[in-house]
């Protein structure tokens, strides 16, 4: 597996994994196509540099995502922390370290940019994602309305 930055020409892998991905749990998502690719130019716009895409290197197949925002102002902790937006994995690839993959990349790109906190938010209801924060280190640290925020120092 390679990962490498994301391009513009990754929209439409963005659109498609990320509507398969969220299945089930479409109250914590963009649902129409239109949303999802305003989403991807968003995140593009916050901070190009900090989205990285999986890369299945013997198919040349996108395979997940991750967007860390190292513009990203905390209001809890008064300073700019590395924020993932989003993380999410092709749903026939999770379970072989792709997630942690690009996880790890992130944090270390909000390293890199001089951060010492990475936070993200999930649903509560999304309990495989909360548990996979959780053993990567990430803890609990309040939440707001049905989303749960969670910190990792770094």
């Amino acid at each position: 597996m390679l990962i490498r930055l994301a391009r513009d020409d990754d929209m439409e892998d963005f659109v498609r994994i990320y509507g398969r991905a969220y299945e089930g749990l479409e109250e914590y998502a963009y649902t129409t196509r239109k949303e999802i690719k305003s989403y991807f130019r968003w995140l593009r716009k916050r901070d190009s540099e900090g989205m990285f895409v999986a890369v299945d290197d013997s198919t040349e197949e996108v395979v997940g995502f991750v967007a860390c925002d190292t513009n990203w102002y905390s209001s809890f902790e008064e300073k700019e922390v590395g924020e993932i937006h989003e993380l999410f994995v092709e749903p026939e690839w999770r379970g072989k370290g792709v997630g942690k993959a690009l996880l790890e990349k992130g944090i270390e790109y909000a390293r890199l940019k001089g951060r010492d906190l990475t936070e993200l938010w999930v649903g509560e209801k999304n309990y495989k994602a909360r548990e996979f924060y959780e053993k990567m280190g990430f803890k609990a640290a309040g939440s707001w309305g049905h989303w749960i925020r969670m910190v990792k120092r770094i």
